[in-house]
């Protein structure tokens, strides 16, 4: 089913592109990331590994219907599912699909499937630009369907969204009862040697439904009881003199009632990151400090690091490269005593961002 859906799609743009089916302000764009990466899990039980592989590959179309008007549909070529979605007849091959009209007043009103607005510097990087993730960006919400209102005004963008929440309500058929909602700030300030970003999001979660915990192997995996994940999440950029950029985030999970007797999970991130951007290349190190409460225990701690550098021939080059060391240091407590491990990544490929219609 993937491989055709794939196959409709190339053919599609071809048909499209030859015949000059587009007119006006409208593209299409593929954009990947693929490469040789090296995998040291320090285990006595796992084997170290290395692979090419591709990991990034999405085709979007944007464009303007009129000045005040714009959409935008991203597909991902790497999912897996074609199953549409009970709730929001969506299937996770639609990575974004939505519609904006903006106003005269700088209002800004957008229909449709997008990112869920969580706030801070390191949300607001595309996967093709990640290598390490921190614990609180892996337990972020999958892109929702819903209504998001933005209003500029002074170099201040202020959003607020409202989306599909507990979808899963019903088990194994979407029910949804509950929506989820955001509030938030992207900043401008000192003509832009400034840049803060904040949110406060609330996703209703039913009994039942994956934790933060899955995606690492541990428990609980599976919510106990109903409740809110609650994120909070503030991170600022400053553009210094000399194309230095540095960057930090602090942000905080806290999934109400995950746990048997109504108890919470929390997971607390701070990310930082220096980096230089000339012309060409950009060097950088990024470090996380990761935490996990089970209870208010401490259950998992982490300290990890990017250290590395992007580069491309000339400026204006599709095809950027990137060679990438990835360090860590993991403490596990729940077991009752530390299990300490550290485990290591080489990244070595490019990433490339190809223009079929513009």
């Amino acid at each position: 089913m993937k491989k055709l859906t794939v196959a409709m799609i190339a053919t599609m743009i071809a048909s499209m592109t030859a015949a000059g089916a587009f007119a006006g302000d409208h593209t299409i764009n593929i954009v990947g990331r693929t490469g040789w990466k090296w995998n040291d899990k320090d285990s006595r039980t796992e084997a170290n590994s290395s692979s090419f592989d591709i990991d990034y590959l999405r085709t979007s179309f944007a464009g303007a219907i009129n000045p005040t008007v714009k959409y935008f549909v991203t597909g991902d070529l790497l999912e897996t599912s074609s199953t549409k979605d009970n709730v929001d007849n969506t299937s996770a091959f639609i990575d974004e699909a939505f519609i904006t009209k903006t106003f005269a007043s700088g209002t800004g009103v957008t229909v449709g499937k997008k990112t869920v607005f969580i706030g801070g510097r390191d949300f607001d990087y595309s996967d093709s630009d990640r290598y390490t993730t921190s614990y609180f960006y892996d337990a972020t919400p999958d892109n929702q369907v819903g209504l998001t209102l933005t209003q500029e005004w002074e170099g201040q963008t202020f959003v607020a969204q409202y989306f599909n929440g507990n979808k899963n309500n019903g088990g194994t058929t979407n029910q949804q009862s509950k929506y989820g909602y955001s509030f938030g700030w992207y900043g401008e300030l000192f003509g832009g040697w400034v840049k803060p970003i904040a949110a406060y999001t609330i996703v209703p979660e039913a009994a039942g439904a994956d934790t933060s915990l899955k995606a690492a192997g541990a428990t609980p995996d599976i919510r106990a009881g109903k409740g809110n994940d609650e994120f909070i999440a503030a991170g600022l950029q400053l553009n210094t003199p000399h194309n230095i950029v540095l960057e930090g985030d602090y942000t905080i999970l806290t999934e109400k009632k995950a746990v048997a007797g109504d108890k919470d999970l929390k997971t607390r991130s701070i990310v930082g990151v220096i980096r230089y951007t000339a012309e060409r290349f950009s060097p950088f190190v990024k470090v996380f400090s990761d935490e996990r409460k089970n209870d208010g225990t401490k259950s998992n701690k982490r300290f990890a690091y990017d250290a590395g550098v992007e580069l491309k021939e000339k400026s204006e080059d599709a095809i950027r490269y990137h060679v990438v060391y990835s360090g860590s240091t993991v403490k596990d407590y729940t077991t009752g005593s530390e299990v300490k491990n550290s485990p290591k990544q080489i990244y070595v490929g490019l990433k490339f961002d190809a223009s079929i219609l513009k």
